[in-house]
């Protein structure tokens, strides 16, 4: 997945008027690409195009607004980049690798406080920091600077993109409900300076099992896992 950024935060407003924002910002920015979100009779919600587009064009990109790499105790790549070559440990955490300075300046922000809430867990705890686990702490941690306005935010790089997401609960069978009620405790025993609300932790893991994407290199071997808010729009049904 090709990745691009954004940079325009958006002010306070009501939680209608906030998501009625965002829609309209999100529009606006679709159409700038030739694409428009749409409501398909039988489908549902989806991403449509406004325009033709050629054989091999590219349709839409997006930087993940979480991700992290698939084995993370054995450093297979880069935390920010998805690079496997020349990769060092953070020497706090002992958790997120980086391929160089730039990648570690890039992901600081966001790490600082995951290498926190890491280096504070006892060795058996960070034992059960899953991909998955990681890739909802670095989610929470991303909503938080970004409501703090430590980081910028845009029509498709938003909390609110994430929160539109399908996330199929009511079809989740007991166990894996479970499950992600488990995971959410989980999740609040390593942020615990934060105040969260473990029912939409457990909604949000039902939203990365049909909305995550794979993070793959050239030959599509797969590195990691991303959550791609804008582009998980695209309906496949």
């Amino acid at each position: 997945i090709s990745q691009a950024s954004g940079e325009a935060a958006s002010g306070g407003a009501s939680p209608r008027q906030g998501m009625a924002a965002w829609a309209e910002q999100l529009q606006r920015e679709l159409a700038g690409r030739g694409l428009a979100v749409a409501s398909v009779p039988g489908k549902g919600r989806g991403l449509v195009a406004a325009r033709s587009f050629f054989p091999g064009e590219v349709i839409i990109c997006q930087e993940p607004y979480a991700s992290t790499p698939n084995r993370i105790s054995v450093g297979s790549s880069c935390d920010h980049c998805f690079a496997s070559g020349n990769l060092r440990k953070c020497s706090v955490c002992r958790v997120a690798w980086y391929c160089g300075s730039v990648c570690q300046k890039e992901e600081w922000k966001l790490h600082q406080l995951e290498c926190q809430a890491i280096s504070a867990l006892t060795e058996e705890r960070k034992k059960m920091l899953t991909p998955t686990i990681r890739l909802m702490v670095k989610l929470i941690l991303r909503r938080k600077l970004q409501s703090e306005k430590a980081i910028p935010s845009s029509a498709t790089d938003n909390y609110d993109l994430v929160d539109a997401l399908e996330s199929h609960i009511s079809k989740v069978d007991d166990n894996q409900l479970v499950l992600y009620a488990q995971m959410a405790n989980l999740v609040q025993l390593i942020l615990p300076s934060i105040e969260l609300d473990l029912k939409e932790i457990a909604h949000t893991f039902s939203k990365f099992a049909c909305n995550a994407h794979t993070i793959c290199d050239p030959e599509l071997r797969p590195l990691g896992t991303g959550l791609f808010p804008a582009i998980s729009i695209i309906n496949h049904r």
